[in-house]
Order: structure tokens, then sequence, then C-alpha cells
């Protein structure tokens, strides 16, 4: 008789993801959109709020900090696919998703794993996913079946003995080597069930780059108080721009501008003598009024914009961001992964998102690994980034939002 001391079945769910620059030629290249059928559009207007949702929790740590929300998608709607109950209901309401079928979500994420990988031909954007089972449990068919159909996952077994080292491989492949250590020594055991992963690859550079000789170094100011001297990239172009109450928006295009990085800038709060507004105020904002709705009104004109070089890496336990979104029974011992496997003790254990994040005068650099174990019981010119910001990098037609980062030191 099996006691819940010997009850130690795993559920490793993981995504990676891979952004860097490259020089390619084509001049004809025209900007390309994704139709999104009205049920998939508002799945992506509340991708875009878990989005927030999400990073307004990994706000409440102070210093860089990155976290990708689509990755974060990937994996937790795979997950949501095997659950079922108040499991399944409370991974699709900390979503944003409670409204929706799984058929609803699994198009929309189908559709974007099929279509972003084309919008843009000086973009190079690969998605992949894979499920390595336990032969030792039973891994339902229909959920195989709709991993393939939806994700269009490779299916692989998985060596308990050896799986650190295959799906480590495996994410090195569909990185190009940049990710090759997403699982640790023992997180991967015999009484592992599965492990899936969702990796994605892109590779684009600013539509209009920033001349290398016009960089020049000037002081940040830090949120500690520090000021150092930085290298800033500086160019006067047409680029998009909103100003709101609580913050200046400005937007840079990559290639043929179907993917955008947009940078948050918070403005002084004249109420308080002049001090600006935190990024919880933004943050505010953004979520009261709404994401799209402030994306909307952005408008082009001539500037100049000064953008700090940087480069950084953060790795952020997403356990508890989850269970303070509601994501609780996935947990706990009440967990129901029934729609996964018949083996009735599956639950989530531990969750991470490790990202990296760079920019230069080609373009930007960026990095993220996200796993969960389940087992037992701006109208400014110049705009100048020299004071703690907030990035986003998003797709154009959908609004997907690939990162969302902020800066307060340097």
């Amino acid at each position: 008789m099996k006691t819940i001391k010997t009850i130690a079945s795993i559920l490793t769910l993981a995504c990676i993801t891979f952004t860097s620059c490259e020089e390619v030629d084509n001049p004809t290249n025209e900007l390309k959109t994704i139709t999104l059928s009205r049920s998939e559009a508002d799945v992506a207007k509340q991708n875009c709020d878990f989005a927030w949702n999400m990073f307004d929790h990994v706000n409440k740590t102070s210093g860089n900090a990155i976290v990708s929300p689509l990755s974060a998608t990937y994996a937790m709607c795979m997950t949501a696919n095997g659950a079922n109950g108040a499991t399944r209901d409370e991974i699709y309401k900390a979503l944003g998703f409670e409204d929706f079928s799984n058929e609803d979500v699994n198009n929309y994420l189908h559709k974007l794993t099929t279509q972003l990988t084309s919008l843009d031909l000086k973009t190079t954007l690969h998605i992949a996913n894979s499920l390595w089972h336990n032969s030792s449990y039973q891994i339902l068919n229909e959920y195989i079946s709709s991993t393939k159909t939806y994700y269009d996952a490779d299916v692989m077994p998985l060596d308990v003995n050896n799986a650190v080292t295959q799906v480590n491989d495996w994410c090195s492949d569909k990185t190009n080597g940049l990710i090759n250590d997403l699982l640790k020594p023992n997180q991967v055991d015999e009484f592992t069930a599965a492990v899936l992963v969702n990796a994605m690859y892109f590779d684009s550079q600013w539509k209009n780059k920033f001349n290398k000789k016009a960089t020049y170094k000037s002081k940040f100011y830090c949120a500690d108080n520090s000021t150092p001297t930085v290298e800033y990239m500086s160019g006067k172009q047409d680029f998009k721009h909103v100003n709101t109450l609580t913050f200046s928006m400005a937007s840079l295009d990559f290639g043929n501008g179907a993917f955008t990085l947009k940078f948050i800038l918070p403005n002084k709060n004249y109420t308080t003598d002049g001090e600006y507004y935190t990024f919880n105020d933004c943050i505010t904002e953004i979520k009261t009024t709404g994401w799209n709705e402030i994306s909307k009104k952005e408008y082009s004109e001539d500037g100049t914009i000064n953008i700090p070089k940087f480069s950084f890496k953060n790795h952020i336990d997403m356990k508890p961001i989850y269970q303070e979104m509601g994501i609780i029974s996935a947990f706990n011992s009440s967990a129901d992964f029934s729609n996964m496997s018949t083996y009735p003790f599956l639950l989530i254990t531990s969750a991470s998102q490790s990202n990296y994040f760079e920019i230069d005068e080609d373009g930007a650099t960026a990095a993220s690994a996200s796993s969960t174990v389940t087992g037992d019981l701006l109208a400014i010119a110049p705009f100048t980034l020299n004071r703690p910001f907030i990035f986003v990098l998003t797709e154009q037609s959908t609004g997907a939002i690939l990162f969302i980062g902020k800066v307060e030191k340097l």
C-alpha cells in the first residue's frame, strides 16, 4: 500500500526563450500581421493583462528583473491541458482565461506558434515544444495527442538516468547553445512522470540601427542613488511615443516593424514636490487604462532617443507568484491532473524562471528559461533613459508580450 511519503511522481514543465541580433539584407521585406478571430482576440487581450499582473508581482522585489509572460503562458497552458476541476480553473483564472475553453486558448497559442515565425523576413523566430514521458507512468493518449496537435510537440521517451542531459541537450539545440542547463542535477529521478519544454529562438535587429560613432558616456541615476557612468546609444529618428499621467513611452521597431521594444520612463509627480512616479504607479495606470488602449495612442514624431546599453540576468522563484495569483490547489495534495495521467498523485512542487536581456546599437539579445516541477504531496525630445525604466518586447498585431523587464541599476 502506497503512502503519501512514497508518492513522488514529478512533472517538469519549462520554457526557454532566446533573442539576439543578426544582419539580414532584405530591402523588400513587408510588414505582415496575424488575423485573430473574435475569441482569439479576447484571449490575446487577457494574455496581456496576465503579463502585467505577473510583472506587478515581480516588481515587488528590488533591483533589475525580467520575466517572459509568453513563456509562462505556454508552460501553464500545457499544464492546464492536463489539469481538471479546481486545479484547471485556478490556473485559467490566474491567466485570465476563466471564460474560455481549452480549445479557445489552445487555438490562440497554436496560431502564435505557427504564424509568429513568418511575420518578418529580417527576424528569425523558432518555437519548439517537447514532451518527455516516463514509461513507468501512464500519460494519457488524449493528452499526448492534444500536445502534438496544438503545440506541435516532439514526444520522446524519458530516460530518468540520463534525463537532465537529454533535456538540456534538446534545449541547447533549439536555442543555438544559449540555454544548456535548464534542468539541474537530481531534478529528475525515477519518480518523474514527464518533462514538458517550450523553447523559442528570436533573432532580429533594429529597424533603424544606432550609429556606434554616436555612442557616448554619461551618468545613470540608479534607484539606490548611485550614479555610474554608462554607454548610451543615441540617434535622431522617427519613433513612436505616448505620454500618460504617470509615464512617457517610446517604441523602437525591429526588422519590418512586426516586433517592437517599448521603453517606459516614469514622469514627475508634481503633487509630491516633483518626485517621479514609481513603477507601481505606472503598472497601476496600465492595468486600469489597459495596455492595448495606451498602445493605440502612440504616434510618430522625429526626435532624439538616448538608451543605455545594458545586459543582466535574473532567476525568479515563480511558485509564490503563481500562488499569489490564485493557483493554490496545483501546489498541494488536492491537485487534480487526471487529464494528464491515471496516476492520482501529481502536484506542482516548484516553478522558476531564469532570464537574460541585452541591447546594443544593433538590436536586442534575450533569453528565458521557465520550469514547473510537479510531484507529491513620449513626446519628449530627447527621450533619455538616464534613470530607472521599464521595457517591453511585443509583437504588434496581436499585442503578445514576449518580455517585460525593469532596469533600476546599471
